[in-house]
């Protein structure tokens, strides 16, 4: 990737129950009588089988209420990211264990596509008019060619216009972390096992230029999820290529982190500035695409190796 695309900073830097009627008095002889009493008393009571129509506390827009517990709803193609929990999670600085992290809390869960927004689906923006054209020209395109590929060559505010056209949005560092790592503290998406191709795209060996033919299937990105042996395997689902075949912008300002505790933390000091870009991509090493590791871009930034996602709150 060209040279604006900045490397981690090693800094201190995913029905309501209704009671029975009495019974009118009738008359029974002895025997019936003691067979109605008995079941009587062997039968539970309505207010002890009635099960809670409303949840408490009340769901989350991508929740639904079941029997009072909330439950999962996310739409096809979109994976259930649960909130932390009141102890949270360490957020890295970056990949260099001296960097230091922070306490991350996320209260509310969310959605994550299950892959890259791929060109097929960008295409459909476009052509409701919601949204611009990536580029077009220069090495390794994908739009509007391949259209099982990630839709490469767009800028930060192609990646934002996309997601809210879907009523998306594009994720927080502290949510994309949360997804790919769930605070478990692995390096890759799907854990501390050594990249192979058969994990991620990206470049296996000694990259001689960030354009180069380096990744594991020569230059340009893969189909997305073709390398489901790295999936992020989660309780809800499996969420595809967080580490390799391209970057992913996010929605913060690429800046230093400081060591203080946040509450959903979304960074923003200037929308023109230079953004978070997390995952690595195919035209990097096994360094470049660990879940700890963090990257920033201009936000007019557009090249091979840069794309996105989105998540649904």
């Amino acid at each position: 990737m060209p040279r604006r695309l900045q490397g981690t900073i090693p800094v201190v830097l995913l029905l309501c129950g209704c009671s029975p009627e009495s019974a009118s008095p009738v008359k029974a002889n002895t025997t019936s009588s003691a067979t109605a009493s008995s079941s009587a008393s062997s039968a539970p009571s309505a207010s002890a089988t009635a099960k809670p129509t409303k949840c408490d506390p009340e769901c989350a827009a991508i929740e639904r209420c079941e029997a009072g517990t909330c439950k999962p709803a996310c739409p096809d193609g979109e994976v259930y990211v649960p909130a932390t929990g009141e102890a949270g999670f360490a957020l890295p600085h970056g990949d260099d264990p001296k960097a230091g992290s922070h306490q991350v809390v996320l209260t509310k869960p969310f959605c994550m596509d299950a892959t890259e927004v791929t060109v097929e689906a960008y295409a459909e923006c476009v052509k409701a008019g919601a949204c611009e054209e990536p580029r077009t020209w220069g090495l390794y395109i994908n739009y509007p060619k391949q259209p099982r590929h990630p839709v490469n060559k767009v800028h930060w505010e192609h990646a934002k216009a996309y997601c809210e056209y879907r009523k998306q949005s594009l994720p927080t560092e502290a949510e994309w972390y949360w997804a790919a790592a769930g605070g478990d503290g692995h390096a890759y998406a799907w854990g501390d096992e050594t990249p192979t191709c058969k994990h991620a795209d990206f470049a296996p060996g000694e990259i001689t230029s960030p354009s180069g033919n380096d990744g594991c299937h020569g230059g340009g990105t893969s189909e997305v999820g073709a390398h489901p042996d790295g999936d992020r395997v989660t309780p809800y689902g499996r969420i595809h290529d967080l580490s390799g075949n391209v970057w992913e912008w996010c929605l913060d300002n690429f800046i230093k982190l400081t060591g203080e505790a946040a509450t959903d933390p979304h960074v923003v000091t200037a929308t023109n500035g230079a953004h978070v870009v997390r995952g690595g991509g195919w035209n990097r090493s096994s360094r470049g695409i660990r879940v700890d590791y963090r990257g920033g871009a201009a936000v007019d930034y557009q090249v091979p190796g840069l794309g996105f996602r989105c998540v649904r709150h």
